[in-house]
């Protein structure tokens, strides 16, 4: 073999093991189909992956809640507790299924998205160099003035903050908030993983309002809702407050 050809072929391994070493770390199981989980089986999911999901998984016992609630709090928490963990099993392989602004799930309909690649490419990296920080947990009051504005939206096909005096009001019917309130909404998205993860990426939002949000360290207290919505078929309502004193 003269040394040309000896040179292609080195150069053809080296390329067949990259691409095995890559494929092995865009592990598909981390694009799982999450639909329909319930909150054990979410768990169990997180917990192979190496989460301490008993710590996490702080709306577990909360039986006012139903397993897409519970799973948002969870989802939230994986990235509050481990944020570079969270950015390589969660975001980096999805980086692989952009073409221009579509991203191509597999088995899904292509999402048409307005930033493409480079709203998630952003998160990813922000995500590697985020410290950890408090995890969430839940307050009942919070979860009702949650889901007060979740049933309004059902009942009246609204997709904004406004509605029943507004968040503020919203969530002083049931306690005091302490320090600082903030709500995020999302539709439309089929389970709480991936609404969170959409939330992250925060894409065509300049501010990354919804990320900002969700990685404030002040915030401690959420109250959570998934309901029916009549136009984008489900709703998701996430309010935050640094305290809650409950009524």
């Amino acid at each position: 073999m003269n040394l040309h050809l000896k040179t292609i072929f080195i150069v053809i391994i080296n390329l067949v093991l990259f691409i095995n070493l890559f494929s092995q770390t865009l592990d598909p199981l981390h694009l799982q189909d999450f639909d329909g989980f319930t909150n054990d089986q979410y768990a169990v999911y997180l917990a192979k992956d190496g989460w301490p999901v008993d710590s996490l998984n702080t709306g577990a016992s909360a039986g006012y809640l139903n397993d897409d609630e519970k799973n948002l709090i969870l989802a939230m928490n994986l990235i509050r507790y481990d944020p570079p963990k969270y950015s390589r099993m969660y975001i980096y392989p999805k980086l692989q299924y952009f073409s221009g602004t579509a991203f191509n799930f597999p088995g899904r309909t292509t999402l048409r998205t307005k930033e493409g690649l480079e709203a998630v490419r952003e998160l990813y990296l922000e995500l590697l160099k985020a410290e950890s920080m408090p995890i969430f947990y839940p307050s009942r009051g919070m979860c009702r003035a949650s889901r007060d504005h979740a049933i309004y939206m059902k009942n009246t096909g609204a997709t904004s903050h406004q509605g029943q005096g507004g968040m503020s009001d919203r969530v002083s019917k049931y306690g005091q908030w302490v320090s600082g309130l903030a709500e995020n909404l999302q539709w439309g998205t089929s389970n709480a993983h991936d609404a969170i993860v959409s939330l992250m990426v925060d894409d065509g939002i300049k501010s990354r309002g919804h990320r900002r949000n969700m990685m404030n360290p002040s915030y401690t207290k959420v109250g959570v809702a998934v309901e029916e919505h009549p136009r984008w078929r489900i709703s998701y309502v996430i309010n935050y407050a640094v305290d809650f004193i409950e009524k």
